[in-house]
């Protein structure tokens, strides 16, 4: 039984195209304005916190998303759905219940579990990422200042978690990983509410990954504020970004960015930190790495309070820069947030169950182009939004 948890705020992973597939997909956009890969659909998932299910979503043409139920159920208070770099398996970890969840994806982008059906993790698990190797899954596990490692199996299937690994700070919470799979970042503190909450700094602590999952700690915990939560790591490996959950009455900077060294040290980029807006959640770059949004998830108690999402174009050396029609209105309280492998579409989640589709213009600026369409669940949290392979 679990005595104490963090307050329950809205808590608040690219591969060349072979020729072949570049040149259909060159003749598609000449021929229909359209990618192929968009012409024939796909999926996308939203993770539903409160009533403890997922929903399934066929993409159009249009980036359309259509509810098509029923609702999968799942753990208590699940997060962002990962998938294998094949697309035919999905984990998802449950804070309440301290599990993972894990499934085998059908051709039609339906999910079923696997045997067995969910394997143990740390105490309240929060932010989960699968390793670019596809060969390990890691939660950050809040109340025990731990991050679980599970290897993956050959068929999919999550083993045993080993020995979890003592991050040194409150509160872990977010996760990101370089492109290359050699370093973890994890963030952490709880948010502050008002201006008068004692609640810890925020950190970022860094480890080396070795070739099995094993982790070792890599310098000292780097600073950012209160309720680091949200990260993005750039396509180039680069530069990091880290959105802090603090509301703006007691921080007004509260986006951090920071390049990557080779050793995996973090250094401010030029500017940082950041204003952001308030409460900032989730983070997401897109695949060309020169731009960044970040959700405004506002207060569970009240998600009237932030309804947008800003944009970022980011510079050669990770400064940044709002987009030019930021902030872009998003529902009440977006957190979870979600681009097409593409770049040309942004999916965007809220703790109204709400999921609203942009178009991402040349310029980052975001166009709403479907929404609201409803979840069919209750408040989605963060990471809430995956998006899957096209339905064969």
């Amino acid at each position: 039984m679990h005595v104490t948890r963090p307050p329950r705020l809205p808590a608040a992973p690219g591969t060349r195209r072979p020729r072949l597939a570049l040149a259909a997909l060159a003749v598609s956009v000449l021929l229909t304005g359209t990618p192929a890969d968009a012409a024939a659909g796909g999926t996308l998932y939203v993770t539903n916190g409160d009533s403890g299910d997922i929903s399934l979503f066929r993409l159009g043409s249009t980036g359309e998303p259509v509810l098509e139920p029923p609702l999968v159920p799942t753990g208590t208070q699940p997060r962002q759905l990962q998938f294998s770099a094949d697309g035919r398996t999905a984990y998802v970890a449950t804070a309440l219940d301290d599990s993972v969840h894990q499934y085998r994806v059908r051709d039609d982008g339906r999910l079923t579990p696997l045997a067995p059906p969910a394997v143990r993790a740390g105490d309240f698990p929060f932010g989960s990422l699968l390793a670019p190797s596809g060969r390990t899954f890691y939660t950050a596990d809040t109340d025990d200042g731990t991050v679980s490692v599970f290897p993956v199996g050959f068929d999919g299937r999550l083993h045993e978690r080993g020995r979890a690994v003592p991050t040194g700070q409150v509160s872990p919470r977010g996760l990101a990983m370089t492109p290359d799979g050699r370093f973890l970042f994890v963030s952490h503190g709880r948010p502050a509410i008002t201006p008068e909450d004692t609640e810890p700094p925020g950190f970022v602590v860094v480890f080396a990954a070795g070739p099995k999952g094993t982790l070792s700690r890599v310098g000292e915990p780097v600073p950012v504020e209160r309720g680091g939560l949200g990260m993005s790591v750039t396509p180039d490996g680069r530069h990091l970004y880290v959105a802090c959950e603090a509301l703006t009455s007691v921080s007004e900077r509260q986006l951090f960015g920071f390049s990557i060294g080779a050793d995996g040290s973090l250094t401010p980029v030029p500017g940082s930190p950041y204003s952001a807006p308030d409460v900032p959640i989730g983070t997401a770059i897109t695949p060309d790495g020169k731009h960044l949004y970040v959700t405004s998830g506002g207060l569970n108690v009240n998600p009237d309070l932030a309804t947008k999402v800003w944009g970022f174009a980011i510079a050669a050396d990770g400064s940044l820069k709002p987009t030019p029609d930021a902030p872009y209105e998003a529902g009440h309280g977006p957190v979870g947030i979600a681009l097409t492998a593409d770049g040309r579409r942004a999916y965007v989640s809220t703790l109204r169950a709400e999921l609203f589709t942009f178009a991402v213009e040349p310029d980052g600026d975001l166009r709403r182009i479907h929404g609201p369409t409803m979840t069919g669940g209750v408040r989605p949290l963060f990471q809430s939004v995956s998006i899957g392979r096209p339905a064969r």
